[in-house]
């Protein structure tokens, strides 16, 4: 069982060593790359660097803190790669939301010395444990740090989908699919199908249809420590789920997709220099009133 999550988590370790990777699809990665090495000069063994989406490589070197050039993607895919095994990661934005990436090469270069003092000042994020299985086998299983998605696919007929919250049945969902959000994922896909905001560190999963049939359905949220199993009833050729839009699998009707909670938490390094709410109110533009010339 993972250990309850905290909202603010410092710890007392200290970082010694750092592995750098960056975004092979994103512009200025490799001098950014080159970039941050030359800043930990001094600061941290840098125990590996190279422009790859693979963590588990980094990983391998044993680094107290993995720093991430990229954008929000690249982030979600390093989380992917060290698996359960999590470590603190930092990421440096070099993409356009930069929504988990909360630094900028320039703020870390002018700002960075925080991360080398006795505490350093961490996020703990729940993150989704995924399994899609078909006739009583696995054939899909994976994290997932924003949301598991199951959409109706061509030829977009209406899908029906029952979900059960440990063995209860909850709902029949007849729609364009439904979202299973975390915390983090709540600002995502889950916000733009009409989904509520919730905060990060929460201990939580979001249930969102997505086009429901009927004006009754409504988003629900519930603790993480829930199993959620949703069964495909009717599908169409491309049905299919997602998790974080990565990992695409097509099912079919009498699948099973359970969701449970991860039993490994995602670490993310926060900006101590910003506040919580910096994200959402700026980058998000959360609370604005009308824009009255």
């Amino acid at each position: 069982m993972t250990p309850p999550a905290q909202r603010d988590e410092r710890t007392a370790q200290r970082v010694h060593s750092v592995a750098l990777i960056g975004s092979p699809d994103k512009p200025g990665a490799t001098e950014t790359l080159a970039r941050a090495g030359r800043w930990l000069a001094g600061r941290a063994a840098v125990v590996f660097s190279k422009i790859t989406y693979d963590s588990a490589r980094a990983l391998a070197a044993h680094p107290d803190l993995l720093m991430v050039l990229g954008g929000d993607g690249t982030l979600i895919a390093a989380v992917h790669g060290l698996g359960r095994d999590q470590i603190p990661i930092l990421g440096v934005n070099l993409g356009k939301l930069g929504y988990l990436a909360d630094f900028t090469i320039d703020e870390l270069e002018a700002e960075g010395d925080f991360l080398f003092a006795e505490q350093l000042p961490l996020t703990r994020r729940s993150l989704m444990h995924v399994v899609l299985e078909r006739d009583g086998q696995v054939r899909v299983e994976s994290p997932a740090v924003n949301d598991c998605v199951l959409f109706a696919g061509a030829p977009f007929h209406m899908i029906e989908l029952r979900v059960a919250v440990d063995g209860d049945e909850v709902a029949s969902i007849r729609g364009d699919g439904l979202i299973i959000a975390t915390p983090s994922g709540s600002t995502a896909h889950n916000l733009a199908a009409g989904g509520p905001i919730v905060e990060p560190t929460g201990e939580a999963f979001i249930l969102t249809p997505i086009c429901p049939q009927a004006l009754t359905y409504r988003p629900l949220v519930l603790n993480a420590g829930r199993r959620i199993v949703v069964r495909v009833v009717q599908a169409n050729a491309g049905t299919s789920v997602a998790m974080d839009g990565r990992l695409v699998e097509p099912v079919t009707v009498g699948d099973r997709v359970v969701i449970s909670r991860y039993p490994a938490d995602f670490l993310l390094v926060r900006n101590p220099r910003r506040s919580e709410w910096h994200a959402l109110r700026r980058k998000l533009r959360w609370g604005e009133g009308p824009n009255i010339q």
